[in-house]
């Protein structure tokens, strides 16, 4: 007893306070971080604490006083940066620490001044209670959403393990029996019909070079669903999903439905090697032979084990607020991410410099500078000897700007004027051109090319003044580089769930069966399976 209550006298209270943000951090963003650099940063900062603390002791021999203060500064030192994400804008965040550093130290001399010497002492069994209560919480927590994200897990391998215990294949060499297979995703870009109807845009000039290039036109191509997250997974799975049969949440039933596809599924079973390039709204695809991402420090190769799947159900994902970004479903790195939520976020640079692994965390979804990274990147597929399928989905054009009309990247437009849209399409189509010269130069033999879009662009009915017209969103770019292509015909009414059925038919000379064409509406408030029917409007000529 008598040692318990020397260790309540002891103001041991300061450790926790360290120790508290860095578990909050991570419990809040559990599922999103690497585990690994969570211990270590608390070990890190135990030690920090404790030196300062011995330092302290060391001049004043005043513990209780010591601890009482050293909380203070810890508190500020731990939660400066993130209180600056909640509060105050970006670009004064150097006044935000002057400031706040006044306002902490105004607050130390007034504690100094008022508070008598002895109190500290009284002080310390409270605080040693509170921060033991918190404490106590925050590892609740923990073990809870641990809890949660297990039982997902299990679901989640469930799901997996159909995939990955299917027969192993050898790997095949790209040949003209094989030939290397890119499934390029140019996001929301619309026919160039849909383009002159609604805003009277002439992209003639883009079609026309590739066709020069050995490209077939799908002049009147329409997407089965207005929204990536449906029509991706029905392209790739060759089929509709009107409704979640799986124990996942919506979304996740179908961003798996995309990672784990059949159309990869099949290739795979020809020997092919599966090559997943990343667009910030992806999930990993579990069975995928290459996984790759961008980032500042260049591409990143990820496997299953990076995703962050379990915990999309568990956290809202707001990197302003301290978490990890909502729009990357891979682990981040945790230690340079809590250090950007202190006070040492004033020299981000520098601790990059000093944490390289801080600049591999990937570009967020919608820059340009993951659009072009993703470009530069195809070389080092298109020089594997392995027979590839890749799937890199782009988003541009998009409905947001991140390019002027010389190509110079800009400051992410959310809301751009139709002339501002415009003015980037010419440079982005300049760079999917140039995307389709590195694949075609770059070849042993002549590889399959699917340029298509996911769906048309959301962006037209305000543009055209007719934000009530929905099949203003279906009419969808589409495109193919296939061998013998004079022998390739799409049929009059065509849709894009079966792009590949008529593209894999041709290639190998199978016989996948077409679907009926069928077009859905998603009903307001993004309701995924509440869908309507609009086929007969949707395919109506206008």
């Amino acid at each position: 007893m008598k040692q318990l209550s020397q260790l309540a006298r002891s103001p041991f209270y300061l450790w926790i306070v360290g120790v508290y943000p860095i578990l909050h951090l991570y419990v809040t963003n559990f599922g999103l971080v690497d585990s690994q650099q969570v211990v270590p940063t608390i070990a890190a900062m135990l030690i920090a604490t404790t030196a300062a603390f011995l330092a302290a002791n060391h001049f004043t021999r005043d513990r209780h006083k010591n601890a009482f203060f050293l909380a203070i500064a810890s508190l500020y030192f731990s939660t400066s940066g993130h209180l600056y994400s909640l509060f105050v804008m970006p670009s004064s965040l150097l006044v935000w620490n002057i400031v706040s550093a006044i306002v902490v130290i105004a607050i130390a001399f007034a504690c100094l001044r008022l508070i008598p010497r002895r109190a500290y002492a009284r002080f310390t069994s409270t605080f040693n209670l509170v921060a033991v209560a918190l404490l106590m919480m925050q590892l609740f927590s923990l073990l809870s959403v641990h809890l949660d994200a297990q039982g997902y897990a299990d679901v989640n391998s469930v799901y997996n393990q159909a995939w990955q215990e299917k027969p192993a294949v050898e790997k095949v060499m790209d040949s003209p029996e094989r030939p290397d297979i890119y499934y390029i995703i140019p996001d929301a870009y619309p026919s160039d019909a849909r383009l002159l109807s609604e805003i009277d845009y002439d992209n003639s000039d883009f079609t026309q070079a590739l066709q020069e290039r050995g490209f077939v036109i799908a002049p009147h191509a329409r997407s089965n669903y207005t929204f990536t997250v449906l029509s991706l997974p029905s392209i790739l799975n060759m089929r509709y999903f009107e409704d979640n049969p799986s124990q996942f949440s919506n979304l996740d039933y179908l961003q798996l439905s995309t990672a784990n596809n059949e159309v990869a599924h099949r290739l795979q079973q020809l020997g092919y090697t599966h090559v997943q390039l990343l667009s910030g709204f992806l999930y990993i695809s579990p069975n995928a032979d290459i996984v790759r991402d961008y980032s500042p420090a260049g591409t990143v190769d990820l496997s299953a084990a990076d995703s962050s799947l379990p915990a999309q159900d568990l956290a809202e994902h707001d990197q302003e607020k301290g978490a990890a970004p909502k729009n990357l479903h891979i682990r981040q790195q945790f230690a340079p991410l809590y250090l950007y939520t202190t006070a040492l976020r004033i020299v981000r640079s520098q601790l990059e410099d000093l944490f390289p692994q801080a600049s591999t965390t990937p570009y967020k979804r919608k820059t340009a500078e993951r659009f072009l990274a993703t470009i530069d990147s195809i070389d080092r597929i298109v020089a594997m000897p392995e027979a590839t399928f890749t799937i890199m989905h782009l988003l541009e054009p998009y409905s947001y700007v991140t390019f002027n009309e010389n190509g110079d990247i800009i400051t992410n437009n959310t809301s751009p004027t139709q002339d501002e849209y415009l003015a980037e399409l010419p440079f982005v189509n300049s760079q999917f051109l140039r995307l389709i010269d590195k694949i075609l130069e770059g070849s042993q033999n002549p590889p399959v090319i699917i340029f298509q879009a996911d769906h048309g662009c959301h962006c037209l009915r305000s543009f055209s003044g007719r934000a009530d017209d929905n099949t203003i969103l279906y009419d969808a770019y589409a495109s193919y580089y296939l061998p013998r292509s004079e022998e390739f015909t799409l049929p009059s009414s065509f849709t894009l769930v079966n792009s590949f059925p008529l593209v894999l038919n041709h290639v190998f000379g199978i016989d996948l069966e077409l679907q009926e064409n069928r077009i859905f509406h998603v009903e307001e408030g993004y309701v995924l399976f509440g869908q309507r029917e609009i086929t007969a409007e949707a395919l109506r000529r206008n």
